[in-house]
């Protein structure tokens, strides 16, 4: 056996790791910097957030919300095709937005529209561990291969 009894849910898959989770939240940062000015009196969190904010890097989180969505209504009552299409490619899902944000960032860099700072060069160190991360793990792999049975639906 691969896995422990406690990493399988009540419907008999894999529970979603939290490394998983916290990844997709991650993904979903630019959306927070661009509601930041929005929602903050905080003048240094409103300038931070014009600071690093780009449409691109903007654009580079939308791959991961469909993802997050199936992640909380991930169970055998939902059996839509479109729900187990997304499930399936979930860890292309969370590539493609990594890969998004570092083209971004780097094209912004240069065709100088943007300063390289700290901030860039954290949110490219972190990219690239969890691509690796993301590519290596065969428990993400295993997860989004499982999807809960329609079957199970009727027992719990």
């Amino acid at each position: 056996m691969k896995y422990s009894f406690d990493d399988y849910n009540q419907y008999n898959v894999l529970k979603i790791p939290l490394m998983l989770v916290l990844t997709s939240i991650y993904l979903l940062k630019q959306i927070l910097i661009f509601v930041l000015p929005m929602i903050s009196a905080i003048p240094f969190l409103v300038k931070f957030a014009h600071q690093h904010f780009t449409i691109a890097l903007l654009l580079s989180s939308f791959p991961v919300i469909p993802l997050l969505i199936v992640m909380l209504i991930r169970a055998p009552k939902r059996q839509l095709t479109i729900i187990r299409w997304i499930w399936k490619r979930g860890r292309l899902f969370l590539l493609s937005s990594l890969v998004l944000e570092i083209t971004s960032i780097i094209l912004y860099v240069v065709f100088e529209l943007n300063k390289f700072n700290e901030v860039s060069l954290m949110f490219l160190y972190i990219d690239a561990v969890l691509i690796v991360s993301l590519l290596k793990s065969q428990r993400v792999r295993d997860v989004f291969a499982e999807y809960p049975d329609k079957s199970l639906a009727e027992n719990v």
